[in-house]
């Protein structure tokens, strides 16, 4: 005799039938990581779907016994306060709880099998908790571990019911809600980083853009439109470009390199009026994603400084003018912003004396034999544009 294929399903089951809708849960349940707004809808539609007459409850939560805490994710047929008192009252105290927090990962756990129906009738959170609502079996799903933290899907209801098609579909089904709930961690951590990350580019007083090697912009801070409207920079067809061919020039140059390297220069806008950049080539970005790859920046570019901040650009230029050490030449252009030599000192949190020291090598080096001399000689520098 032939080996025979034993079915989950029993005797005249239409499975086809009940595999479609399980199918259906299943596109429910991925839907839901992009919109977590969704779950309550979702519970619902599996309660209604796989649940009998009066097991219209359902919820997602994390709970812990030490120190005992619930946190609900979702939930759906749930009357009002019940959270707010199984929370306060309840949670992680009680034997279905604390039983249930056994088992591992993905198990399906039917409450039948950790005690019965008629012990736990005698329980208290059965007696001044459930039994008003008739409920006195619960079906559980543990999907994930977090520290002293569960996270469990429970469907409750009167035990006198078959629910052997609900168990059935929650064996099919556990596996992808606990897939999509970890799914749902990650694309949480990543739109927070990726919300703080513009966060900080908008507060920056300086425009940034990131670009790809088209020089497409793939993103923005709210003070880019300012730059173009001071003749900087071109932003059309969502494209970026310089105004002033030089520096056009330059940042073609530098997409060019197929290395990482960066690049600090003057660039010019209406009326010659100059704006400092930094541009730095990166190794390009790109995420696998089906069918394909995601390309990402090549260019990350910024125009102009924080208030008060020594320019780069300005230090480098004074710098290899006149043989400057980086050190004497941040001195020298704080100078010629107006700081003080006890100001310079403070900021820098040096002594007194070390910026002395520095400002005998500056003199040495451009001539000057005196803070007025020395202010005088970097006024008759040329412009970055003519350097």
């Amino acid at each position: 005799m032939p080996n025979e294929v034993l079915s989950p399903f029993p005797p005249g089951h239409n499975a086809v039938a009940e595999w479609e809708v399980l199918n259906g849960l299943i596109g429910e349940i991925y839907d839901s990581v992009l919109h977590p707004e969704h779950w309550n809808d979702t519970l619902a539609h599996i309660t209604n779907t796989l649940c009998p007459l009066g097991w219209d409850a359902a919820f997602l939560l994390w709970e812990s016994g030490n120190p005992p805490a619930a946190r609900f994710v979702a939930a759906t047929g749930l009357a009002a306060g019940v959270q707010e008192i199984y929370a306060a009252v309840y949670a992680g105290r009680h034997e279905w709880s604390r039983k249930m927090m056994r088992y591992a990962s993905g198990s399906v756990v039917d409450s039948n099998d950790i005690m019965t129906r008629e012990a736990f009738a005698e329980t208290e959170f059965s007696r001044n908790f459930l039994a008003p609502w008739g409920i006195d079996r619960l079906v559980g799903v543990l999907l994930d571990r977090r520290g002293g933290e569960h996270l469990g899907l429970m469907i409750p209801g009167p035990g006198d019911r078959d629910i052997e098609k609900l168990k059935r579909g929650m064996r099919t089904l556990a596996p992808h809600i606990q897939r999509a709930m970890r799914i749902s961690d990650r694309v949480a951590t990543l739109e927070l980083a990726a919300g703080a990350a513009r966060a900080a580019a908008d507060v920056a007083p300086f425009a940034i853009f990131s670009l790809d090697d088209q020089l497409n912009i793939l993103a923005a801070n709210s003070r880019a439109e300012q730059y173009e409207r001071a003749g900087f920079v071109r932003l059309e067809g969502g494209r970026f470009a310089f105004t002033h061919a030089a520096s056009q020039k330059l940042l073609l140059d530098l997409l060019r390199n197929p290395n990482p390297a960066g690049l600090a220069f003057q660039t010019l806008g209406k009326g010659g009026k100059e704006c400092p950049v930094l541009a730095a080539r990166i190794t390009r970005q790109s995420v696998p994603q089906i069918g394909g790859v995601a390309l990402g920046a090549s260019l990350i570019v910024t125009l102009g400084s924080a208030p008060g901040e020594t320019p780069v650009v300005a230090v480098d230029r004074i710098a290899q003018w006149f043989g400057l050490t980086p050190a004497e030449a941040r001195l020298a252009v704080a100078l010629d912003a107006g700081q003080s030599l006890n100001d310079y000192a403070a900021e820098r949190a040096i002594s007194l004396n070390a910026v002395r020291f520095l400002l005998k090598g500056v003199f040495r080096k451009t001539g000057a034999t005196s803070q007025a001399q020395l202010l005088a000689t970097l006024a008759r520098l040329p412009a970055a544009s003519e350097a």
